[in-house]
């Protein structure tokens, strides 16, 4: 069972990304199923690097730049043009700061055909101690909730996009990844295709590890939190519907927080302008 795989990479060396390094390791040790998997790094950093794709000659390797950056969206479409092309069924998508496990590698090696109503396989992942992947999407606080657990998600769930193994036909389906969502919210976007198109899908038994800044305000920067809040906001209103008017009561309770317990309050000024400005 052919698939692809891809590396979205930003503003780091490819030998310095640790889903590079556990990936490259974890492959080596199932190296005879190699021929059946196409490695795409696809870098959007503003310059390109030296990257000598034939010290890893075990490994069929891509190396894509593109300076424009233009987000995870681009690079996953491009991703999936390529696996249509190589006759992929699956595709997974990695961030270049997850850490690959043998156990989760195998299972993913080791699929199974599986009914083609399950169209994403995703692991468990962890990120400070906390499980923030796959959460429950019917509720606007769902690291509050109790967890999924293994098996089929008959109930929809929201997954990050870093492990998640897709079915190649549904991407093509659905027509390809949404450029609504460049980078923030595609993963809610994603899933929420998925369950309104009448598919499911299957949590692993195993865990990643997963560096996961957006949870700490005091990492995130002004601009990159007005991208998070438009699209947030994008989601909710025209995708997600059911819990718009919820969100915006959450919102100005998210302002309220951010006002008292964040240092930099031009974050809290700009939800609570975001609230009036709707």
């Amino acid at each position: 069972m052919k698939k692809t795989f891809v590396i979205v990479l930003y503003k780091l060396k490819v030998e310095q990304s640790n889903t590079f390094r556990s990936l490259k390791d974890t492959l080596l040790v199932e190296d005879r199923q190699l021929d059946n998997i196409e490695l795409i790094l696809y870098d959007n950093s503003p310059q390109a690097q030296e990257f000598n794709i034939d010290q890893y000659r075990n490994i069929n390797i891509t190396y894509k730049h593109d300076a424009r950056n233009l987000g995870i969206s681009t690079a996953y479409n491009y991703a999936l043009s390529i696996a249509k092309a190589n006759g992929s069924e699956w595709l997974l998508l990695l961030d270049h700061d997850t850490e690959i496990t043998n156990e989760y590698m195998k299972q993913i090696m080791d699929l199974n055909e599986m009914n083609e109503h399950i169209v994403g396989v995703i692991p468990r992942i962890i990120s400070e101690n906390v499980m923030i992947s796959p959460v429950y999407s019917n509720t606007l606080r769902p690291l509050h909730v109790k967890r999924p657990v293994a098996g089929i998600q008959e109930q929809p769930v929201m997954a990050i996009n870093s492990g998640t193994l897709l079915r190649v036909k549904f991407l093509e389906q659905i027509g390809g990844f949404n450029d609504e969502f460049p980078l923030d919210y595609l993963d809610h976007w994603l899933f929420h295709q998925i369950y309104e198109t009448g598919y499911k899908v299957w949590l692993l038994n195993t865990m990643l590890e997963h560096e996961l800044s957006v949870m700490d305000y005091s990492r995130v920067s002004i601009t990159r939190y007005k991208n998070i809040l438009e699209s947030e906001i994008n989601f909710y209103k025209n995708y997600k519907s059911d819990l718009y008017r919820s969100y915006r009561i959450q919102l100005a309770k998210r302002f309220i927080k951010q006002l008292v317990t964040i240092k930099n309050k031009k974050i809290a000024l700009h939800t609570l302008r975001r609230l009036f400005l709707w």
